[in-house]
This record gives C-alpha cells, structure tokens and sequence, in this order.
C-alpha cells in the first residue's frame, strides 16, 4: 500500500523526521513493531519500515 500521494502531509512529515532522527543517531530502523493499545476501541497497528537501498 503506497499512500505517498494521499497520506496527510503532516503525518508524512513526521514520520520523515522520526526515522531520519532515528537512523542518524545510529538506531535500528528497519523492522517490524506491533503497536497494541487499550482500551479496544483504539485500533492495533503494525508498522514496517524496509530500506530501499542496501550497502
């Protein structure tokens, strides 16, 4: 699922800045977590972020 062109630029924006952040102080970004919350009507999500180019 690809929404570079529909997402809300301000959730793109931030989550540009988190992994940059992320990746330039040195932390593990790729990967998958499972966000779960409570109560139950906040929704689960699960979050991949894969590299593009590899070293």
């Amino acid at each position: 699922m690809d929404h570079n062109d529909t997402a809300d630029p301000t959730f793109k924006e931030e989550l540009e800045a988190l992994v940059l952040r992320s990746f330039g102080e040195g932390k593990e970004v790729e990967g998958v977590w499972e966000l779960e919350y409570v109560p139950d009507e906040i929704p689960d999500w699960t979050v991949t972020i894969d590299r593009k180019d590899e070293f």
